[in-house]
């Protein structure tokens, strides 16, 4: 009999049905709901930096450059015959490269005598990328009181060899006391050295 119902007024029934939708979504509306909760975002930690200032960047590289020195000076009047002690100062390249330059001044039964004295330094960069610092500064090297001799006593170093010396060096690290050398290159554009 409903069906017929529904047959005979069609109108109805819709209106019914739209009704009742109508009261079943207004029902739902003012059901409070209660979405699942959104998971907590961890804040992403700004690294805290190596360096707070320019100042401080030069300083340390400034050491670490020394100690690099100090270190390249004990292996050469050694006559090369162990560069170990610069593996912790530069990186895996520059140690392969100190590696090489021992090889080829023991084959010539080479030492040297003096010691290097940096003349100046001065920032051309800092940045840091994360955790970690870059560092690019000149250096201005005294190699005056320097001498690389053969086994006989003789002077391996070319006459022409200036006294003063540029480098353009770059040193990258997490600390002021984990900064390793990464490159040296000539500097050319003077500016550095101070009579």
């Amino acid at each position: 009999m409903a069906y017929l119902w529904a047959m005979r007024i069609p109108g109805r029934t819709v209106l019914a049905a739209c009704a009742l939708a109508l009261a079943a979504s207004l029902l739902a509306a003012c059901t409070p709901s209660h979405p699942a909760a959104e998971p907590t975002k961890t804040p992403k930690s700004t690294p805290t930096p190596v360096f707070t200032s320019d100042a401080d960047a030069l300083a340390a590289a400034t050491t670490t450059f020394t100690q690099f020195e100090a270190a390249s000076d004990r292996v050469a009047s050694a006559g090369w015959t162990d560069p170990g002690p610069l593996r912790s100062l530069v990186s895996a390249d520059g140690y392969k490269h100190e590696q090489e330059t021992a090889a080829k001044y023991r084959s010539q039964h080479a030492h040297a005598t003096g010691s290097t004295v940096i003349n100046n330094t001065q920032l051309e960069s800092h940045r840091q990328d994360g955790g970690e610092a870059v560092i690019r500064m000149y250096v201005c090297e005294d190699l005056s009181g320097v001498d690389i001799l053969d086994d006989t006593g003789m002077s391996l170093v070319d006459p022409s060899r200036a006294d003063f010396v540029s480098y353009l060096i770059e040193l990258e690290g997490t600390s002021s006391n984990k900064l390793v050398v990464q490159s040296i290159d000539y500097w050319s554009g003077g500016g550095i050295c101070k009579a």
